[in-house]
Parts: C-alpha cells; sequence; structure tokens
C-alpha cells in the first residue's frame, strides 16, 4: 500500500514536470511562429522596397536615355537631308543600335526583377498558409491537452512564461508523448 502511494506520488511529479515541460515547448513554439511571421513580413516588405526602387531608378534612367536618344534622333535626321555627314551618321547609328539593345537587355532585366518580385509574393502566400496550418495544429495540441486533463492555461499561468522566456530545450514531440504516457498510468493506479 506504501509502495503504491509513492509510485503515485512520483507520477504526479513527473507528470507536473511533464505538463511544464510541454507547456515551455508550446510557449517557445507560439514565439517561434510570431518571430517567424514578423520577419517573413518585414523581410518581405524590404525586399519589396528595395526592388520597387531599383525598378523606379532604372525606368528613370530608361526614360532620360530615351529622351536623349530621341533628340539625338531628331538632330541627325536634319543632319541626313544634309548628306555632308552621311559616314559620320552611319557610325553613329551602329552606336544608337548598340544603345538600343543595351536598353533591350535592361528591360529583360526590369522583367527577371517583376517576376522575382511575385514570385517573391507568392511564396510569402504559401508561409501564410504554413503558419495557419501551424496555428491549427497549435489549437489541436491544446485541445487534446485538455481533453487529456491538462489545463493549458493554468499551466501558462502557474509557469508564468511568455513568448520571449527560454526554458530547457525539449523535443516537444517527446514531451507531449511523455505526458500523455505518465497521464495514461496515472489512470491505470486509480
Amino acid at each position: 500500500m506504501l509502495d503504491q502511494s509513492i509510485a503515485f506520488a512520483a507520477l504526479t511529479v513527473v507528470s507536473k514536470e511533464c505538463s511544464q515541460l510541454v507547456e515551455s515547448e508550446f510557449s517557445k513554439l507560439q514565439g517561434a511562429i510570431d518571430d517567424l511571421g514578423t520577419s517573413i513580413g518585414n523581410t518581405l516588405g524590404r525586399q519589396k522596397q528595395d526592388l520597387e526602387r531599383t525598378y523606379k531608378s532604372e525606368m528613370r534612367k530608361v526614360e532620360v536615355e530615351i529622351e536623349n536618344l530621341t533628340r539625338d534622333k531628331n538632330r541627325l535626321e536634319e543632319s541626313i537631308m544634309s548628306n555632308e555627314r552621311a559616314c559620320q551618321l552611319e557610325i553613329e547609328r551602329d552606336w544608337y543600335k548598340k544603345e538600343a539593345l543595351h536598353l533591350d537587355d535592361v528591360l529583360e532585366k526590369m522583367k527577371v526583377r517583376q517576376k522575382e518580385i511575385f514570385e517573391s509574393e507568392q511564396e510569402r502566400e504559401w508561409m501564410k498558409g504554413r503558419l495557419r496550418r501551424l496555428t491549427r495544429n497549435n489549437t489541436i495540441l491544446e485541445n487534446k491537452m485538455k481533453e487529456l486533463g491538462v489545463d493549458v492555461s493554468s499551466l501558462l499561468a502557474e509557469a508564468g512564461t511568455d513568448a520571449g522566456n527560454e526554458g530547457p530545450k525539449v523535443d516537444a514531440r517527446q514531451s507531449a508523448r511523455k505526458s500523455v504516457a505518465v497521464d495514461t498510468d496515472t489512470k491505470q493506479h486509480t
């Protein structure tokens, strides 16, 4: 009889330790999810702003070059009529052709950058979905713990944990399994 009392007391202590462990791991997981969401949002925002600034800057340069090229073209057309600089105009024409090809390359690079922005937004949407799934799994875990008789909110209140509090680093799945095993053993002894 005394051995059973000691065994039951030991299981109760282990159960509380496991509950505290699950609670601290849950707290760290919640904090990591929040930090990940914030970090992803900030990173994507910065990347988007950088790409937009670069894009606008490049487009301004292209517009200035186009204006300059347009002015030069008009000047060259007037020169062709006089026909005294025909040879020089052919040389300049080749230069303009080279510049047009260069601008085509710049335009292609800008299209690639736009595609990268689009893909980055798609990745952000995927990460949002992933965050929703993790949150849903977290809720399911809380519900399962409640079904097992573990009051998650009181455990969090007792432990006084917050998202930034670092506890012992233990695999959450292992601690949850231990908690379930201890609860099962406790129910069998009672």
